[in-house]
């Protein structure tokens, strides 16, 4: 007995096999663009693969959020998705009308980051 023996070929693909069409073509980053933004206004979208309301400052460049760590709440400020080449980016994907709880005072927001 050799040692292949008893092994048959692997069969080739028939020639009409069903094809998908392929995906729809998506931009590099996907939401809004940071010029359409508005200034003080929120915006729902994704941190890395979470999902975080922030405040757009203009003037900064940046989204401010407050995020719960290690049992207490802490204001972060993270940059538009298109304005950094690494790290956390935030991706706008909506403008929104924030909760009671999702708002972010004045001070945290002029101050946070």
């Amino acid at each position: 007995m050799g040692f292949l023996e008893g092994f048959t070929r692997r069969r080739s693909r028939p020639a009409v096999a069903k094809r998908t069409p392929p995906p729809p073509a998506r931009t590099a980053h996907a939401g809004m663009h940071a010029d359409a933004l508005q200034h003080g206004s929120y915006y729902a979208g994704k941190l890395g693969v979470k999902a975080v309301v922030a405040r757009w400052h203009a003037k900064k460049r940046r989204f401010v959020f407050e995020e719960f760590v290690l049992g207490g709440n802490r204001v972060r400020s993270v940059p538009h998705a298109l304005d950094a080449a690494s790290g956390e980016r935030f991706i706008p994907l909506a403008k929104i009308e924030p909760k009671n709880e999702q708002r972010l005072s004045d001070y945290a927001f002029d101050t946070g980051g």
